[in-house]
């Protein structure tokens, strides 16, 4: 499958990448296994894999001082730190970026089936990295401790790879939109061909909902999913009049997010 992905993308693309540092493949914990990233660092690749949680994991994680810590990137709430710690039969060089999101007990949903209300605790997400290791401008205070605010390949920190990492859940979301949202999951027809038209349609209009939150800004406090942004949007009864040769859109009562779309779009800027 990597091997695929990888043959996937245009030469000039890889080329480019390549030629500024080595390409990356990032996977969550579903694929979290020796044999893919030994396949990636044979393809030139550097990896980040979220962990599955194990014993090993639990006490590489515990082994964290609390002065080891550094902010996330654009993440209120979270830290990230890194350890010398890699799991067995992965490739040299590895170690781990761990993060943690202090979650306070007024933020958990006391809706039932949803875990209810719990104490403040700190989540983590540990995952293998393998990447240019930063050269330590401090003494840390543990041995495997690797500090999070130095830099890596390209002028990177750590900080800076993790955030990178995380970007992942913006393309499964993207995914998620276009089977729930766009009808991806609702192929119809035993014609490969009517369902290749149906899967392209259902990308466009996943892409189309995501730019225009993004173009004209209505996404400022979290993107609509499909089903809302058609119900707030685009499926709005409205009522076009004509007087004196002029045609006006009458919408009902109230605040309607139309107006602020349609005003946004005549101001964007004509593309070049």
């Amino acid at each position: 499958m990597l091997r695929r992905g990888l043959a996937g993308i245009p030469a000039s693309v890889r080329a480019q990448a390549a030629a500024a540092d080595r390409l990356r493949v990032r996977a969550d914990a579903g694929y979290f296994a020796a044999d893919l990233a030994i396949a990636a660092v044979e393809r030139g690749c550097d990896f980040g894999v979220a962990a599955k949680r194990n014993t090993a994991m639990w006490r590489a994680y515990a082994g964290i001082g609390e002065a080891e810590w550094a902010d996330a990137r654009g993440m209120p709430g979270a830290q990230v730190a890194a350890v010398d710690y890699a799991p067995a039969g992965w490739p040299e060089d590895t170690y781990t970026i761990v993060r943690r999101v202090r979650v306070e007990a007024e933020a958990i949903s006391a809706t039932p089936g949803r875990g209810g209300v719990a104490p403040s605790t700190p989540p983590s997400s540990p995952w293998p990295w393998r990447g240019p290791r930063p050269t330590p401008t401090r003494s840390p205070s543990s041995s495997t401790f690797i500090p999070a605010n130095d830099t890596v390949g390209s002028g990177e920190s750590i900080l800076d790879v993790e955030a990178w990492f995380r970007r992942r859940t913006d393309i499964e979301d993207r995914i998620r939109e276009a089977k729930l949202g766009a009808a991806l999951r609702h192929l119809p027809s035993g014609h490969p061909g009517v369902n290749t038209v149906w899967m392209w349609a259902a990308l466009i209009a996943g892409n189309l909902s995501t730019l225009l939150q993004a173009l004209t800004g209505i996404d400022e406090n979290g993107r609509a999913h499909a089903a809302r942004l058609r119900h707030e949007l685009l499926c709005v009864p409205a009522r076009l009049v004509r007087h004196s040769r002029t045609l006006t859109l009458r919408l009902p009562p109230g605040d309607q997010l139309l107006p602020t779309v349609l005003a946004r779009i005549r101001e964007l800027p004509a593309a070049a």
